[in-house]
C-alpha cells in the first residue's frame, strides 16, 4: 500500500511515531509535514500550508490508498480547500482518512492564569467527524476524548445532533504510538553491581512544564528528605519556559544530581536511562508516556500516580494517589533484588508497545482501512 502521512507538527512524540512507523512498515510511506513550532497557531494555519506541499507529493509519489494524519490537524478545512486544488481535488474524497490522537485537546490541562479554549477541542472532533477512523495511543485518551466531547456538544446551542459521536466511537480504535527498547545491557549489569546500601537513584524523564507538575516532584523529593531516604537524581526531559521548579530543586536538593540536562544524543539519553532505579512521574496529564516506557525497558521502575494512561500498564502497587503514598512505595523499593524483581514485571507489561511489535499491528490495521 501506498500511505501518505500528514504531520503539521513534526516534532517530539508525533515525528517518533512517524519516522518509527515509516520505516520498519511494509507499506510505502510518503510524508507531507510541517515544522512543530506554534502548536495552536498550526492547527489554524497548517491546512492552507500543506496543501501545496501534499501537492508536491501525490505528483512524485503517486496517489496513495489511505491517508494517516494527526489530531493537530483541521481535518475538514483542509478537505476543503484541497478539493479546489487543481491536483488533489479529483480522488481525494475517495481516498480512506486515519487520524491518530496522540492527545486531544479536550482533556489537556489549561496552563497557568490561561482561559479554556474550547475551539481547539471542537476542531478535534470536527476532524474526527471527517475521518474514516480514528485510532488514539491509549484508552484513556480514547474515553476522555468522548466523555468530553459528549459533554460539550450537550451545553452547545444547536446542532447537537449534527455529529454522530456513537459511530465515531464504535469505529474508532487503541493503537499505542510504541517505543524504541534501549539498549541497556551493560546498565543492568553496571546497576546489578552496586550495594544494597546505595541512595536509590530516582530519574525524571518528562518535559519541565506545569501539566508534568515538576512541583509535585519537588515535594515528593522534600519528603523523601524528611523521611531520611537517601537518592541521587537524574533529571532528564526538555527544560521548560520556566524554571523556578527545577531552580527549587537545584538549592533544595543539589547535592543529590547526579545529572541535570537534557541528553543530545540517543545514546546519552539510553546512557542515564540506565542509571536509573524508579522513574518518577507527578504528571497531571499523560496520554501514553512513551518516555516512561523507555525508562522501564532500560530496567528502572515505575512510580506513578493512579491516573491517566498509566493505569493501563503500571501495576497497581506502584500507583499513589497522594505524594505521602509514593514516598513510601519508594521507601519500599530500597532493595535492589525486589526493584529487579519489578522490573521484569514492569517490562513484560510493555513489551506489547515495542516498535517492532506496533508496526505488525498498523501495518494489518491499515489494509482494513477503507
Amino acid at each position: 500500500m501506498h500511505v501518505l502521512a500528514i504531520e503539521p507538527y513534526y516534532g517530539g512524540s508525533h515525528q517518533a511515531f512517524l519516522d518509527g512507523v515509516s520505516a520498519g512498515s511494509r507499506h510505502r510511506w510518503s510524508l507531507a509535514t510541517l515544522p512543530a513550532r506554534h502548536w495552536k497557531w498550526r492547527m489554524r494555519s497548517a491546512p492552507a500550508q500543506i496543501v501545496p506541499v501534499v501537492a508536491d507529493r501525490i505528483q512524485s509519489q503517486g496517489i496513495p490508498d489511505v491517508i494517516l494524519t494527526s489530531d493537530m490537524f483541521d481535518l475538514p478545512t483542509f478537505l476543503g480547500l484541497a478539493s479546489r486544488h487543481a491536483a488533489l481535488g479529483t480522488w481525494l474524497m475517495d481516498v480512506p482518512v486515519v487520524t491518530y490522537f496522540h492527545e486531544n485537546q479536550w482533556a489537556y490541562p489549561t496552563a497557568p492564569e490561561a482561559n479554556p479554549d474550547h475551539h481547539f477541542g471542537f476542531t478535534n472532533l470536527l476532524t474526527a467527524a471527517a475521518s474514516t477512523t480514528c485510532w488514539f495511543n491509549s484508552e484513556f485518551n480514547r474515553r476522555t476524548f468522548f466523555d468530553l466531547s459528549r459533554e460539550f456538544v450537550a451545553r452547545m446551542p444547536d446542532a447537537r445532533n449534527a455529529i454522530d459521536i456513537d459511530t465515531i466511537e464504535r469505529t474508532s480504535h487503541v493503537v499505542p504510538p510504541g517505543f524504541h527498547p534501549p539498549a541497556s545491557e551493560s546498565d543492568k549489569r553496571d546497576r546489578e553491581k552496586r550495594e544494597a546500601e546505595a541512595p536509590i537513584r530516582l530519574g525524571w524523564v518528562s518535559r519541565f512544564e506545569h501539566d508534568k507538575r515538576p512541583d509535585r516532584f519537588l515535594e515528593l523529593l522534600d519528603r523523601l528528605t524528611k523521611l531520611q531516604i537517601r537518592f541521587e537524581l537524574v533529571l532528564l526531559g526538555r527544560r521548560g519556559r520556566s524554571s523556578e521548579v527545577l531552580n527549587d530543586i537545584r538549592k533544595r536538593h543539589g547535592e543529590s544530581i547526579l545529572f541535570d540536562g537534557y541528553a543530545e544524543t540517543r545514546a546519552a539519553y539510553e546512557a542515564r536511562l540506565g542509571q536509573i532505579d524508579v522513574v518518577v512521574s507527578t504528571a497531571e496529564h499523560e496520554f501514553f508516556g512513551i518516555a516512561m516506557c523507555e525508562a522501564i525497558w532500560a530496567g528502572a521502575v515505575p512510580v506513578t500516580p493512579n491516573d491517566l494512561s498509566y493505569v493501563e500498564y503500571i501495576p497497581e502497587s506502584l500507583r499513589y494517589t497522594t505524594i505521602d503514598l509514593a514516598a513510601e512505595i519508594i521507601q519500599g523499593l530500597q532493595s535492589p533484588a525486589e526493584r529487579e524483581r519489578l522490573s521484569e514485571r514492569c517490562r513484560r507489561r510493555i513489551e506489547a508497545y515495542r516498535i517492532d511489535r506496533v508496526i505488525e499491528r498498523i501495518d494489518a490495521a491499515l489494509e482494513t482501512v477503507g
